[in-house]
């Protein structure tokens, strides 16, 4: 069936923004492009239900292929169907494989209707779905469809009607709650349609299906379903229930910040003017044959909002009482469509216990204007085990009546039931406790049955039922079972500590040590996989220095876009000595690269000199011992079976995705040949860690192969190998490693000045991120010594503290004070009393940063800005201090902020007003990423005069030129977008006539025609300059591009202007870019040199105004995301100032340096020179009557003597360096 794009581009655009047909010659073209269009179809999108209960469903098929059911579902009854084309004036029909299109010149009114001959007796109550798509604006294109159906076509009676909102011109699957009728005696159906369109309707399929059939899962003997509806007479209670499946009607009340409450036929609405977080609860009666059990649940709902905005949380609460129900659960789901119906799974179980008669489900989150819920649906998972009776069942419930899962208390509350002595005492004890008046409302979490046994067992718990006590990031503080009386469970409560006892964890047996085979160890432990070059080192400064992983330690596996958590494997090496990282790459890794790692514990009995021989599948290599790094080279010899593969050839061109998640191409690299490495062992266990990089297309095997010998070639003896660490005590690391440190000092913001007390807090617990949102068991203490390693970021050792206490925690370290700026990183290890390690983890840090006197008085004609389109919102977030998003512009001497908050909302105008007396400069942002933010003009003309009142600069959508769902297609399109454009540049310029409005942001102007098309309407008449946005992999040169293609930046745009044979007058913004960690081998420092290069790319350029790093003050694991171009705590955190310092908004004067390899160019009297590739010493002739002096990336400063004839040999790399002189050096960074 037809599954492609309707092709209008044969038509021409009206004043108004309409295809139109002005004469019989295009209308032919009109239809050789709508045949063209269903020529090119695909297989289309799966069917809308998944139909898991089997129930009765009618595919009708259009097209003249259409005889053979090209859709798979269960009791699927799939009938071909015919046109009935009529004379309507002006309609053309196109009858083609998989489709009808009924074509139309222009925008109008028509007709279209379908029959279908049933070849067996359908019978009962349906719900019509169609999937077509066509032209015209979805606001003003309703489609009706009536359903007429009989015995032969005389006697045809209309059994329902439907209206359908089209989605455009992509295919969908839409229905409407109506229900149709069918009877016995139907052996005919016909589907009328008519309704508004513009240029055609292409019809594909309709579908007649049971509304049982919309559930989302099968019930059965074993596990039954409860629907519970909502409404005021639901049509499924009215209808015969499939076996197994029962149903209830329910009541809704609202809650907090509800406008209005409607109950409809169907479902129920809760109302909010405009975006906002609100609530509302339903209740439900339950049948007396519930049982008591593990249930899943299921919400039904669908809300306006931006679909990352609009996150629901929910609670269930049941009891045998309205007025006695306890939270028995809690989840929180995302439609990811808005104003459409979804059913959304809970991740976790809800319980009912013996005498449940009620349950309730509130909800709360946000959403924009109203949310819709249809119904909920329970599925028994686990019936519960035991003998519980409903007054044992009562006495737990009075507890959990009495707490909140979302409690307030810092302390947490786990427990987990089950059959074992003193549980009435213990739950006597919990209720009693929760009445008082001194109860603390901790957050309380109730388990039983398999769920709580699961967690028993990785506690180590001995019995059940059990209280745990825990902190908010998870650290249990203490266990109580088996309680003598009530009070000593208060006792508990108070003193969790103190009265409670903790679990030993449990045993982790180590693997014995194996010899190696003919040179070859048994196995390996292989993970790491990262997307980019960097691998583990976006995570810390020279973060393989430190790291010593162990047998499904988890870790997180960052992509360009995403990622996911990951294990360490132990990976069997084959009989031809290789070893597979990965089996089949999920991915494509051809533009982005991708890293993985292999570990080995190496024990010589006696000092070893030996070679380790590598071959991989991949393109670079390095490697580590004991922390320290490995020189490899190309094998001259490779030993036998480690030769590279004959004839093996690249792909000519290899893809992958950019960070914006959009494809990419890139040229192969030259596989590595084989390499060698020397090894010195002295007696003893050693840590070997390999970094292998590769650029493998999707489903290719990611492999390596190592061998060791003598330096004569003979396989190597007397060396035993294994995968685990053998100086680390396993159990305890067990835990250790799921534990996130986050370090802050005591300056705001993190960012000490010289001189400065450097006193650090160090959070040593479990830290949320995006790829782990919550353990699945909470983590036991131990005692411990914690050490803190400080080194400058030349790696020499500054200073080194050492803590003892009960791990996971909080402590507190001083480090005196520092004199020298620069960027210093902190790596904390964990130890046993007696000294065994534990855990050793990546690099924090934080930067020492001088002044910013002279930066803020130049501060018109500087360039760096930071981007944060949300920072009112979260810009303290990662800060964890209020108002610490305004001190770190403040401190990095940036002063500006390229983002607000979308729109002009209330509540932050006390942040408006404190960045205009702080003399801070802040975008407004008129629609952020929204496709429906400030729309109309009455509504931008309010954001833009009251943000006028605090700022010059405007901006509008983001990246607006890659929005290519369909919700965004009514801003896109090219006329409304030139409409909005116009309006709001001169609603700002009337405003402020010193306005400067940059519009909607371009990732890839280049690509496609949409851009082409808004500038041939004339947008850069309503424009103050091109916001542009790149993420370069490569550094930049002076004066050339910053993007990564030919599409993007001012090459993208001055394309779109040449196509149309027109100049470009406008200046560039580079309104989002970023060193992304991940693109540079050295990770964490690459980053720092990129800063550094794209600030100097940026003052090279008169033609761009400006430049935003996207969230540099941001500290990912204190944020919990880890986005790899993120700066805070990072080495370019201090890049970022010392460029901002040193040459930001100084004037540039390039430099001759007769050498391709060496980037030079002067800034005011700063001169920045680095080399592209390789390392040494450059002659620099200085005058000697000065003082000058050298400093590095990260701004440590030294001075920089001459020689006898007045030349400085200046070290170069590719980490850029600044020579100035030491007088001027002090002004950039006074004050």
């Amino acid at each position: 069936m037809a599954g492609g794009r309707y092709l209008p581009g044969r038509l021409f655009r009206s004043n108004r923004g309409r295809w139109r047909l002005p004469s019989a010659a295009l209308f032919a073209a009109g239809l050789a492009a709508a045949a063209e269009s269903l020529a090119l179809g695909q297989e289309p999108d799966a069917l809308p239900l998944v139909n898991a209960g089997g129930q009765p469903m009618l595919l009708l098929e259009l097209g003249s292929a259409a005889t053979v059911p090209s859709r798979a579902a269960a009791n699927l009854l799939s009938v071909a169907g015919r046109a009935l084309p009529d004379s309507e004036p002006g309609v053309a029909w196109q009858v083609e494989p998989d489709a009808v299109g009924v074509l139309h010149p222009g925008f109008g009114d028509w007709r279209a209707a379908f029959r279908f001959d049933l070849n067996r007796p359908v019978n009962g109550s349906f719900r019509f779905w169609a999937r077509w798509r066509q032209g015209g604006d979805p606001a003003v294109c309703r489609q009706t469809f009536e359903i007429w159906a009989g015995p032969d076509a005389t006697h045809l009676e209309r059994r329902g009607s439907v209206q359908l909102v089209p989605k455009g011109w992509e295919y969908a699957w839409l229905s409407s709650a109506e229900l149709i009728r069918l009877q016995a005696g139907d052996r005919m159906i016909e589907v009328r349609n008519s309704g508004s369109g513009h240029d055609a309707k292409v019809f594909d399929a309709f579908l007649l299906a049971s509304p049982w059939a919309e559930l989302p899962t099968t019930a059965s003997a074993e596990r039954p379903a409860l629907l519970l509806e909502l409404g005021k007479a639901p049509a499924l209670l009215e209808l015969p229930k499939p076996a197994h499946i029962d149903a209830v009607a329910g009541t809704a009340q609202a809650g907090a910040n509800t406008g209005a409450l409607a109950v409809e036929q169907d479902e129920v609405l809760l109302f909010h003017s405009g975006f906002g977080d609100w609530s509302g609860s339903f209740q439900f009666p339950l049948p007396a044959t519930s049982q008591p059990g593990q249930y899943r649940l299921w919400a039904r709902y669908k809300s306006g909002g931006e679909v990352a905005q609009v996150k629901q949380s929910f609670t269930v609460k049941a009891g045998a009482k309205p007025e006695e129900l306890a939270a028995r659960g809690e989840f929180s789901t995302s439609n990811a469509t808005p104003w459409q119906y979804q059913w959304l799974p809970a991740a976790d179980s809800v319980t009912l216990l013996p005498g449940d008669r009620w349950l309730t489900i509130e909800n709360s989150g946000k959403a924009d204007g109203a949310k819709v819920f249809d119904a909920f649906l329970l599925q028994l998972d686990t019936p519960l085990a035991g003998d519980m009776t409903p007054e044992q069942a009562g006495l737990r419930n009075r507890f959990l009546a009495l707490t909140r899962t979302d409690g307030k208390g810092r302390q947490r509350l786990l427990v987990l039931d089950g059959r074992g002595e003193q549980g009435e005492q213990l739950f006597r004890g919990l209720a009693a406790a929760a009445a008082r008046s001194d109860w603390q409302d901790p957050p309380v979490r109730y388990l039983i049955g398999p769920a709580a046994e699961s967690l028993a067992r990785q506690l180590n718990l001995p019995s059940l039922p059990a209280a745990v006590a825990t902190d908010d990031r998870d650290t249990v503080l203490g266990v109580l079972t088996q309680p003598a009386d009530a009070a000593g469970v208060a006792k508990f409560l108070a003193e969790p500590d103190r009265i409670g006892w903790m679990p030993p964890p449990l045993a982790v047996p180590s693997p014995a040590p194996t010899p190696l085979q003919n040179g070859v160890p048994a196995v390996w432990l292989v993970g790491g996989l990262q997307d980019g070059p960097a691998g583990m080192s976006v995570f810390g400064l020279d973060a393989e220095t430190a790291l010593r992983p162990n047998p499904e330690q988890t870790y997180p596996s960052l992509e360009m876009m995403g990622g996911k958590l990951r294990q360490w494997q132990v990976a069997l090496t084959a009989a031809n000595a290789e070893i597979t990282i990965a089996a089949g790459t999920d991915h494509a890794y051809g533009w982005s690269r991708g890293t993985g790692y292999a570990q080995l514990y190496l024990h010589a009995e006696r000092a070893l000199q030996a070679q380790l021989h590598l071959r991989q599948s991949g393109i670079q290599a390095a490697a580590w011992l004991d922390g320290q790094a490995l020189s490899l080279a190309d094998a001259a010899e490779p030993p036998a079976g480690l030769a590279p593969a004959a004839g093996s050839q690249a792909q000519a061109t290899l893809h992958g995705l950019t960070a914006e998640g959009l494809p990419a191409t890139a040229s192969p690299e030259r596989p590595q040949p084989p390499q060698v490495a020397a090894l010195n062992l002295a007696p003893g266990w050693h840590s070997l860690l390999l970094k292998l990089v590769m650029q493998h297309d999707q489903g290719q095997r990611f492999y390596f192969a190592g061998r060791f010998t003598d330096f004569g070639g003979q396989p190597l003896e007397g060396l035993r190998t294994q995968t685990a660490d053998p100086s680390a005590d396993l159990a305890l690391n067990q835990i250790a490693a799921k534990l996130r440190p986050l370090i802050f000092n005591s300056a705001p913001a993190n960012l000490p000045h010289p001189g400065e007390p450097i006193k650090l807090s160090v959070d040593l617990r479990w830290q949320p991120i995006l790829q782990e949102t919550q353990l699945a068991a909470p983590l036991l203490r131990f005692p411990a010594k914690l050490r803190l390693r400080l080194v400058d970021y030349a790696g020499k050792p500054i200073a080194e503290r050492e803590i003892r206490g009960l791990f996971p925690g909080r402590f507190a370290a001083d480090f005196g004070r520092l004199k020298q700026p620069g960027y210093y990183a902190v790596y904390p290890s964990l130890y046993t009393a007696d000294g065994r390690l534990i855990m050793h983890y990546p690099a924090d840090g934080f930067s020492v940063v001088a002044g910013n006197a002279a930066q803020q008085q130049r501060l018109a004609r500087k360039k760096i800005w930071n981007n944060d389109y949300y920072a009112f919102a979260d810009g303290d977030k990662s800060l964890r201090q209020a108002g610490d998003y305004f001190a770190w512009l403040e401190r990095m001497g940036i002063f500006r902020s390229l983002g607000s908050y979308p729109g002009f909302a209330e509540q932050y105008r006390p942040l408006w007003e404190q960045a205009k007396q702080r003399g801070l400069e802040v975008f407004a942002d008129s629609s952020g990423d929204s496709h429906w933010l400030n729309d109309r003009p009455e509504d931008g003309r309010n954001f833009v005069n009251a943000a006028a009142a605090y700022t010059r600069f405007f901006k509008a959508t983001n990246e607006i030129d890659i929005r290519r769902e369909p919700e965004w297609q009514k801003l896109r399109d090219p006329a409304h977008w030139l409409e909005r454009a116009k309006w709001e540049y001169e609603t700002v310029h009337k405003a402020r006539n010193d306005a400067l409005y940059l519009g909607g942001s371009l990732v890839r102007p280049g690509e496609g025609d949409w851009f082409t098309q808004v500038l041939q309407l004339g947008l850069d008449n309503y424009q103050d300059a091109w916001d542009v946005h790149a993420y370069p992999q490569r550094p930049p040169r002076f004066g050339g591009p910053i993007g990564n293609g030919e599409l993007e930046d001012e090459r993208g745009v001055l394309a779109a202007y040449a196509r149309l044979g027109k100049t470009n007058k406008l200046l560039f913004w580079l309104g989002e870019t970023g060193a992304k960690a991940m693109h540079g081998f050295s990770g964490r420092r690459w980053q720092a040199e990129q800063v550094a290069k794209i600030v100097a790319w940026a003052n090279s350029r008169n033609d761009y105004l400006g430049l935003a790093f996207c969230i540099a003050h941001e500290y990912d694991l204190a944020y919990g995301r880890l986005w790899d171009y993120s700066l805070g705590h990072k080495p370019g955190e201090a890049a970022l100032y010392t460029a901002g310092a040193l040459i930001d908004g100084l004037p540039y004067r390039p430099v001759d340096t007769y050498d391709a390899n060496i980037q030079a160019g002067y800034f005011g009297e700063t001169l920045m020179v680095w080399r592209e590739q390789g390392e040494g010493e450059w002659p620099l002739p200085l005058d000697t009557k000065q003082a000058w002096v050298l400093v590095d990336v990260v701004g440590r400063v030294q001075a920089l003597a001459t020689d006898s004839s007045g030349n400085a040999r200046v070290p170069l790399s590719a980490s850029p360096v600044y020579i100035l002189p030491a007088a001027q050096y002090r002004k950039l960074t006074a004050g």
